[in-house]
């Protein structure tokens, strides 16, 4: 029996540990043929060494292509101008005038005032245009791209990914030459409202949820009928506990399972975490916050210490200690701060999480994480002050903030006790009640796997097809 083929385009090792690793495309597979196509560019990603690559996928099931990361730079202009008409649009609709404010003070550290300068220009009406059309017949599609396709005759693309990277501009242009529906699997819950289409929309694009959606109607223009909410695929497996009871997973994490254990989850941008840990540290001592202990977990894309933070190792930690299986990543990381990524394993963060009575975090995606296990949490600011909300980086973070029975701090002086009405909310069901159910608007929770839900999106589009071709 012929089984119609999809093609599932791959260019960063983060979505190899979010759609690979957990098999999210297996239910896809019975009934479809697929194939997955890496970019191959080893001075980055090299998925032809990639451990969980080579353990999931077949050879035979496998195509490289090699687009050279210079392309991207080229399209990075497009992409830029892009960002600016989209949030210029989302100001009008909703007045959002601070968000735009700080989109420019945050691509103005990124590419500098006169490029910034430039790309709002070139965004304004006929400029835009021009631009837009010399770019697509200058770049066009890449060659690697056209021979896949005319070598597999897919009859779906998918692509998870960032909204960004090695694939994006290539797919939006080669769905639309060889009319193939086009799927987006977005990879996080803050892209939709700080990235951009620079050459096409997809036919569908996959959220976590409905603050996703609304994101992507708001920021990038899409309409309601092309947005898909399938919960994350990373986080399905939260869905079901670990078999180890508190005891064994205290023991895993080396800390007192009589004690209120709290997670510090770190963040990829580093702050001054040991300070605020020797605070912590210190409180409890105190009895401030009694009977408690912490368990730092470094953030697996965290750099180097910045100024004037100590490295976790050279402190004496009565009441604090590290995550095991992030201890040797974050003593690499320490000694050559590359900021090469650390694919931790989801299973760890499931067991992690079931331990932990409250979590504590200077916004990291654990913090909705914890949502979902219901337990209570604590959003800060560290060193920055309420206004750095606004920051670009932190816009999906200002719903949350809004939660009342999600806590959130902004200064320095604040942080201790909103860490006491942290630790008395533990144990409290109705309060894990409430924050499991707010979850729902960032992470739709759906009975059916983010696969099956796929497999189902995905059979949905073929009968449109053959309605369309008959």
């Amino acid at each position: 029996m012929y089984k119609k083929k999809v093609l599932v385009f791959i260019d960063n090792d983060v979505i190899v540990r979010y759609f690979i690793a957990n098999d999210t495309f297996k239910e896809l597979e019975d009934n479809y043929e697929i194939k997955y196509v890496f970019n191959q560019d080893p001075g980055r990603f090299d998925f032809k060494t990639n451990e969980i690559v080579l353990k999931k996928i077949s050879n035979e099931k496998m195509i490289f292509t090699y687009i050279p990361r210079k392309r991207i730079g080229r399209w990075f202009l497009l992409y830029i101008i892009n960002v600016f008409r989209q949030q210029r649009r989302a100001l009008r609709k909703n007045g959002s005038r601070q968000h735009y404010l700080a989109l420019l003070e945050h691509e103005t550290n990124q590419i500098g005032k006169r490029n910034v300068f430039l790309a709002k220009i070139a965004g304004l009406p006929i400029f835009y245009q021009l631009i837009t059309l010399f770019f697509k017949k200058k770049l066009g599609i890449h060659k690697d791209i056209i021979q896949t396709i005319n070598n597999e005759k897919p009859d779906i693309l998918i692509h998870p990914c960032f909204l960004s990277g090695y694939f994006i501009n290539e797919l939006f242009r080669a769905s639309k030459k060889f009319n193939i529906p086009f799927l987006i699997l977005v990879n996080s819950w803050d892209n939709c409202c700080s990235k951009a289409f620079c050459t096409g929309k997809p036919d569908k694009l996959v959220v976590w949820g409905e603050q996703a959606r609304r994101h992507a109607k708001q920021y990038l223009g899409l309409k309601d009928n092309r947005i898909e909410c399938f919960g994350s695929a990373q986080f399905e497996i939260y869905k079901t506990p670990p078999q180890n009871n508190r005891k064994e997973l205290a023991e895993f994490f080396n800390v007192d399972p009589h004690k209120r254990i709290i997670l510090y989850a770190g963040v990829s941008a580093s702050a001054n975490e040991t300070s605020y840990l020797k605070l912590l540290d210190n409180a409890i001592t105190e009895s401030t916050l009694p009977n408690c202990q912490v368990i730092y977990r470094p953030h697996p894309w965290r750099g180097g210490l910045v100024e004037n933070e100590q490295d976790f190792h050279s402190l004496n930690w009565k009441n604090v200690v590290i995550d095991p299986t992030m201890e040797e990543f974050y003593k690499s990381i320490i000694r050559n701060p590359n900021r090469k990524m650390f694919l931790a394993d989801y299973s760890i963060s499931n067991k992690l999480l079931t331990l932990a009575d409250g979590v504590i975090s200077p916004l990291s995606t654990m913090l909705i994480e914890s949502l979902l296990k219901g337990k209570p949490v604590l959003a800060f600011f560290p060193e920055k002050g309420e206004k750095e909300v606004l920051r670009l980086e932190f816009i999906h973070f200002s719903e949350f903030i809004k939660i009342k029975e999600a806590n959130s701090c902004f200064t320095e002086i604040e942080f201790i006790p909103s860490c006491k009405k942290l630790i008395s909310q533990i144990g409290d069901e109705s309060i894990a009640k409430i924050l499991k159910k707010k979850s729902e608007y960032f992470i739709a929770n759906k009975k059916e796997t983010y696969g099956y839900q796929l497999a189902q999106l995905c059979d949905q589009i073929n009968i449109s097809q053959k309605k369309t071709l008959s």
